[in-house]
């Protein structure tokens, strides 16, 4: 295993927000973190990459207790995706990519042939090698999530945390990241909201609720009516998509939210 959580618990200002979560993250596979606001994802995810320390219960790098590695090695590693990243420095999109090789490098160092290539290839994995002269404060969204990416990868990382990196993002660009995602021989682990999204791009899932594991497992075993009842509230009816095979969720409101739909007035 890349990445291991044993019985992790972490609180903040006297309230618990992770308690007790186990799992393991397969090296090569793409896992999604899902449950609703509040259910310690996010949370999760710093407590897997180190930005934040646990309270109990430990995380491990290939069996390495993670409070005993060095930074830059973790760094050299392991990269984090962080939504609504930004700045208000006048950068371009190479500016941003170049911030990936940061972990390789130390003050007496020059810049390598070795990170020329690093960005380089990070460009081209996220499309935006043309673009790479192109200021930072012209990107719509979801370029500007595709050269956070192209930033993590320059680190050359073997593991790739992503925090609801389609959040805010329209349907083809939630589509374009996460099929980018998908395609990415590093393991990914990545918070997410969207379960349809997250049945057509991830290997595993993990479901919280109030900070504790509610399922993981395949696709089929985590997203079942009597689950996402348990954990979101909601009633619904899940079938496997004649259009690309993945599990498909359909919300069904209760009575009292459903709303006659108006009548429409004809002219004789």
């Amino acid at each position: 295993m890349s990445i291991q959580a044993h019985a992790v618990s972490w609180s903040t200002a006297g309230r618990l927000i992770v308690d007790d979560v186990s799992l393991a993250i397969t090296p090569g596979d793409t896992v999604g973190l899902l449950g609703p606001n509040g259910s310690g994802k996010s949370s999760l995810l710093r407590l897997l990459c180190g930005l934040r320390r646990v309270t109990r219960g430990v995380v491990t790098f290939d069996d390495a207790p993670l409070e005993q590695l060095n930074r830059r090695d973790v760094a050299r590693r392991l990269a984090m995706v962080e939504q609504n990243a930004t700045t208000d420095a006048d950068v371009t999109v190479l500016d941003v990519v170049r911030l990936g090789r940061t972990p390789w490098r130390s003050i007496l160092s020059g810049w390598r042939e070795e990170d020329s290539t690093a960005v380089e290839q990070a460009l081209v994995q996220v499309g935006m090698e043309s673009r790479r002269y192109q200021s930072w404060h012209t990107l719509s969204g979801g370029e500007r999530q595709r050269v956070h990416i192209a930033r993590a990868l320059a680190q050359r990382p073997r593991e790739l945390l992503l925090d609801e990196p389609t959040n805010h993002l329209d349907i083809q660009h939630q589509l374009e990241i996460l099929a980018l995602v998908r395609r990415l021989s590093t393991t990914c682990v990545m918070a997410l909201h969207d379960l349809n999204l997250a049945a057509m791009f991830c290997d595993h899932l993990v479901l919280l609720k109030e900070g504790r594991v509610a399922e993981a497992g395949k696709p089929e075993s985590v997203l079942t009516p009597e689950r996402i009842l348990d954990v979101y509230g909601v009633d619904t009816v899940i079938e496997r998509s004649p259009h690309h095979g993945c599990l498909h969720v359909h919300y069904l409101p209760r009575k009292e939210m459903t709303l006659p739909r108006k009548e429409t007035s004809s002219q004789a």
